[in-house]
C-alpha cells in the first residue's frame, strides 16, 4: 500500500467553553431605571419639604399700633424700605414705648421668601455674634402658630436687661427685643406679636 494510503489520525478538536458574555443592559433600560430613581427622589424631597413649600411667603409684615399696652412710637420706628426695586421685601424697625419709657419692645423685620428658616436663622445669628450683639444663651423655644423656628436668650444693654428672640420663617426672619423681662416671657411676647403682625399675604 502506497505510503500515502495510510489513513492520518484524526486532530484533536479544540472546544471554547469560555462562558458567553452576558447581554449588555439596553440604554433604555439604563433611562428608565434613572428616571425612576429621580422621580422617586423628586416625591421624597416634596413630602419631607411639602411644609417650606406652603410657608413660603405665606404672611406680610403689618404692625399693629399698639402691643400689650404699648403703643407704636412713629419717631422711633421706620416703615418697610425696599431692598431691591426688583421686589418688594424690604427692612421694617417698629418701636413700641411705655408712658414713663421704662419699658420698651423694638422688632426688626426683613421680609424675604426662606426656604429652610433654619438655615435662614443660623445665618442672623451668626451676623448678629460678628457684631457682638447676640445673646450667648440663646436657645430653642416653641415658635408658635406662625411656625418657623425661633430662639430666644438675654442678654445686658445700657445697664437695662434685654431679652432677645430671634424668628425665621417661609416670610421673614425678624428679632423681637424687650428690656427688663427674661427670655421665656420673651418668648411668650414675640409669639403673640408674630400672630398680630404677620398676617395672611
Amino acid at each position: 500500500m502506497p505510503e500515502n494510503d495510510h489513513p492520518q489520525p484524526e486532530a484533536d478538536l479544540l472546544v471554547d467553553v469560555t462562558p458567553a458574555a452576558p447581554r449588555p443592559r439596553s440604554r433604555a433600560r439604563l433611562w428608565r431605571t434613572v428616571a425612576t430613581a429621580a422621580a422617586l427622589g423628586a416625591v421624597w424631597f416634596g413630602v419631607d419639604f411639602a411644609d417650606n413649600f406652603a410657608n413660603l411667603g405665606a404672611y406680610r409684615y403689618e404692625p399693629p399700633r399698639t402691643f400689650d399696652g404699648l403703643p407704636l412710637d412713629p419717631q422711633a420706628s421706620r416703615a418697610k424700605r425696599t431692598v431691591s426695586v426688583a421686589s418688594d421685601s424690604g427692612v421694617s424697625a417698629t418701636t413700641y414705648l411705655s408712658a414713663d419709657q421704662e419699658r420698651t419692645v423694638f422688632v426688626t423685620v426683613y421680609e424675604k421668601h426662606i426656604f429652610t428658616p433654619a438655615s435662614e436663622l443660623d445665618d442672623l445669628i451668626a451676623r448678629q455674634r460678628s457684631n457682638g450683639m447676640a445673646p450667648a444663651d440663646l436657645h430653642k423655644v416653641d415658635a408658635g402658630d406662625r411656625e418657623g423656628v425661633m430662639k430666644c436668650g438675654s442678654t445686658e444693654y445700657e445697664g437695662h436687661r434685654l431679652a432677645v428672640c430671634d424668628w425665621a420663617d417661609g416670610s421673614m426672619w425678624g428679632t423681637y427685643n424687650e428690656t427688663d423681662t427674661d427670655p421665656d416671657t420673651a418668648a411668650a411676647h414675640a409669639r403673640d406679636f408674630r400672630h398680630q403682625a404677620e398676617v395672611p399675604s
